[in-house]
């Protein structure tokens, strides 16, 4: 793929073409992503990496910033520095009240004690096993009541990135939830 093709496809975007876009994104996205792997503080983070690296350059592209040419460059940049800035955020420490107090469900599921203490355990296993940034973002979103626009304020990404991220860290609770296995075969384990 020549150079000039992408600097004509960023032209293009400047001028409001998605396609332009679609098309730089199917050019690079592999490459993306290899970048967005070997960075990423976990590999679960390597897509919300690639998709933030492109919304936030379309974004740029848009208000006519971003590059004349030399696009993957640019967007391996750019993933770099998105990864850089995780890990640093990853770095704070953040207190919170035990996780214990907050796994248990608002309405009481069955009324057998010890089934509602596995499924608590259950939860919380899944919970436990997703990357660090999907745990801060599911907290924030359902304990602490934040919405969309209120994480990407806090995690520099537009309203829309943190939506998908929002998102994908629930499917990934909820496949993590699923790979526990169900109820019933926690309960044989446990007798």
């Amino acid at each position: 793929m020549p150079a000039g093709d992408d600097r004509k496809l960023l032209r293009n975007v400047r001028s409001g073409s998605m396609v332009a876009f679609a098309e730089l994104y199917a050019r690079h996205q592999a490459a993306a992503h290899t970048m967005a792997v070997q960075v990423a503080a976990v590999p679960a983070d390597a897509e919300d990496l690639v998709s933030e690296a492109f919304t936030k350059i379309l974004d740029v592209l848009r208000r006519g910033g971003g590059p004349e040419q030399a696009f993957r460059a640019y967007l391996l940049t750019t993933i770099r520095n998105l990864a850089a800035a995780n890990a640093a955020k990853s770095r704070r420490t953040l207190l919170a009240a035990d996780l214990d107090d907050y796994c248990e469900p608002q309405e009481p599921v069955c009324t057998d004690p010890i089934a509602e203490e596995r499924e608590r355990a259950r939860v919380c296993e899944a919970f436990s096993r997703l990357p660090q940034r999907w745990r801060q973002v599911l907290w924030s979103v359902e304990v602490e009541h934040q919405t969309p626009s209120d994480l990407g304020r806090r995690y520099n990404i537009s309203r829309n990135s943190a939506a998908a991220l929002v998102y994908r860290a629930r499917k990934g609770l909820r496949q993590s939830y699923h790979q526990a296995g169900p109820a019933s075969a926690m309960l044989t384990e446990a007798a």
